[in-house]
């Protein structure tokens, strides 16, 4: 087990956990500003970090300790409050996160509210043009606006698809959409892959990673996960994803593309419950052991 007192998510020693030596970077948001319902994911980074000194190393489905990739810590990036009239949103984390990226590092952004995937998907176009995203998440987000600012988190699917140089985005675990949300599509016929919900039992994985480009971003609101799994969110929905339907499918885009950087967001820690904030760290650990399966010497037969 790690230890418990370390200030590194995992609790790892230095030879895997300093920059030079790790393939994964760990960047901690606390950022909230547009959240309107249940508050309190300013506190996920923070949350996560405890957590993760609890997670055990070894992988028993892969057989091998992901850890070993190397995991960095970054110190944490503090934003300003992000909206519609902010120029160059989220530019700050854009300068954070983007050298990380253009250095063959995998930045996983660990929110914080959702709105902030808009600076880490901005991170990657450069490098990547030809980007896609993977939402999972119980919300479309899909507004141009809500509640007058435009980089609302319930506006940050919309503003991620018109980042987006080739539009590409596919949306897995949706339960909760506007009708506002239905007509823009409706009328403009984005490039939007949607899996309702609703649809679970009939979802094909591979026919979802098919829906993709080769280079994704991969976006995890914890909200798309069942609510009876993980309350600590400030807008649960049932009828969500269970654990190993989300391994399955981010264990699949681990595999057939190449997932160039992620986020987890909308934990909103719940005073006194533990399991949520151990099954996000638990997420975070997975996703580095499927993204880096092959490097780690893991044989097919484990995938």
């Amino acid at each position: 087990m790690p230890s418990s007192k370390s200030q590194n998510y995992f609790g790892l020693s230095d030879d895997y956990a300093s920059k030079d030596n790790s393939r994964v970077v760990v960047v901690p948001i606390p950022y909230e500003t547009s959240t309107t319902y249940g508050k309190g994911a300013k506190e996920g980074p923070k949350a996560m970090l405890e957590a993760s000194q609890h997670v055990e190393l070894f992988d028993d489905e892969l057989w091998t300790e992901p850890f070993k990739i190397g995991i960095h810590t970054m110190k944490t990036v503090e934003l300003d409050p992000v909206t519609t009239e902010s120029e160059n949103a989220f530019s700050s984390l854009v300068d954070a996160v983007k050298p990380l990226v253009e250095t063959d590092k995998f930045p996983i952004l660990l929110g914080g509210e959702h709105s902030l995937t808009l600076g880490g998907v901005k991170s990657c176009l450069d490098r990547y043009p030809n980007l896609s995203v993977l939402q999972i998440a119980a919300h479309s987000n899909l507004r141009s606006s809500y509640d007058g600012n435009s980089h609302s988190h319930a506006s940050v699917g919309f503003q991620v698809y018109k980042v987006l140089p080739t539009p590409v985005m596919t949306q897995v675990g949706i339960r909760n959409i506007s009708w506002e949300e239905v007509a823009w599509m409706e009328e403009e016929e984005p490039n939007i892959s949607i899996f309702w919900a609703r649809n679970q039992d009939k979802w094909d994985v591979a026919e979802i990673i098919n829906t993709l480009s080769d280079n994704v971003y991969l976006s995890i609101s914890m909200d798309g996960l069942d609510c009876g799994i993980m309350p600590a969110t400030g807008a649960p929905e049932p009828g969500g994803l269970d654990w190993y339907q989300l391994m399955e499918l981010i264990k699949t885009v681990c595999v057939r593309k190449n997932v160039v950087a992620a986020d987890l967001t909308e934990l909103s820690p719940i005073k006194g419950m533990n399991a949520p904030n151990f099954l996000a760290a638990k997420i975070i650990y997975k996703l580095i052991g499927y993204r880096f399966a092959l490097d780690l010497g893991v044989t097919k037969k484990y995938l």
